[in-house]
């Protein structure tokens, strides 16, 4: 069983009280911006020290977890945590091994639009090699992937693992069996997701993949020009592409961390709330009608100042 350090699972699953959020937000909200990093960071020092404990016997990281889940920044913060003992590391982009567009048929989902989060897409038997070669102390040359032309480029990075050292491997298919195959025994895998329910009435309840769309939807309004309307169209495939090819992988997790902090909705949601008001009936129809009637159920914090510059919330609002 994993260590379920945060857990994700419905039975594990942490359930916060918006009013209890609320009153905390009144009262002191820099005392519970500080208490919610802080807890956040405890988990990522942890696994950083099991990591460094076993480094000689497992090699390669793995880090997995579904959309907005905060993978970047959990990422980097472990990968800094690692360094700060000492220890090497190599981020390998699971990006670089997708197939060239053309040398394969690409799947369809069941609508019949072109599915490119199937892991068909990857060269997964490659990559899987590709791990076990390092944990053999063997180089390897990794793969370019040129996502203007859609194929795979001539140019390769070559990287070998000395004694201790680790390779961090980050992306939606790290924990998928053909990838673990080989180096189960060696390495040791990360799921990040939002673990929180938001309790708001006895029966009204915020889903975990519900806060998991406010923070895409805001993340892609600010770094990817994409309006709410694009994300609530998105959604759907997002959530098949979940349930499909990372959920049926969770068990072989040896950590799970949840990501979610407890105040972020007192800035999300109020960040969301003006942009969002247009497109009610489309976020209903997508099945956000919960979301919908919550908007303005939050405290606001404005004052970002008291975020620190590490916190994961940045990676939503900037």
């Amino acid at each position: 069983n994993p260590a379920l350090l945060c857990p994700t699972e419905e039975r594990y699953m942490f359930h916060v009280k918006i009013n209890e959020i609320n009153e905390r937000c009144r009262r002191d909200p820099a005392a519970f911006i500080e208490e919610s990093e802080r807890s956040y960071t405890n988990v990522i020092e942890s696994i950083a020290d099991c990591i460094c404990e076993n480094r000689y016997d497992r090699t390669i990281l793995l880090l997995n977890g579904p959309s907005s889940s905060g993978k970047t920044t959990t990422s980097h913060r472990i990968r800094d945590a690692i360094e700060r003992r000492g220890i090497c590391s190599y981020a390998i982009s699971m990006d670089d091994y997708y197939l060239s567009r053309g040398s394969y048929i690409v799947p369809k989902d069941e609508e019949g639009h072109d599915d490119l989060e199937s892991p068909l897409c990857m060269d997964l038997p490659m990559l899987s090699e590709h791990l076990a070669a390092l944990v053999r102390g063997e180089t390897i040359e990794v793969p370019t992937y040129d996502f203007m032309r859609h194929i795979r480029t001539d140019e390769v990075k070559e990287v070998r693992l000395e004694k201790g050292e680790i390779a961090v491997i980050e992306g939606i298919h790290a924990l998928n069996d053909v990838l673990m195959e080989k180096v189960r025994e060696s390495s040791i895998a990360v799921y990040m997701a939002v673990g929180t329910q938001l309790v708001l009435a006895n029966d009204w309840r915020l889903a975990p993949h519900v806060l998991r769309f406010v923070r895409r939807a805001i993340r892609d309004k600010n770094f990817r020009d994409a309006p709410i309307p694009e994300t609530i169209h998105m959604w759907r495939s997002v959530r098949r592409g979940e349930r499909l090819y990372i959920r049926p992988y969770i068990p072989s997790a040896d950590f799970i961390v949840n990501t979610y902090l407890p105040y972020e909705g007192c800035v999300l949601m109020n960040q969301l709330k003006l942009d969002a008001e247009p497109y009610h009936q489309e976020m209903i129809e997508a099945g956000l009608k919960d979301l919908v009637r919550a908007l303005d159920q939050f405290e606001e914090i404005s004052d970002f100042s008291l975020i620190p510059d590490n916190s994961i919330t940045h990676e939503f609002i900037g």
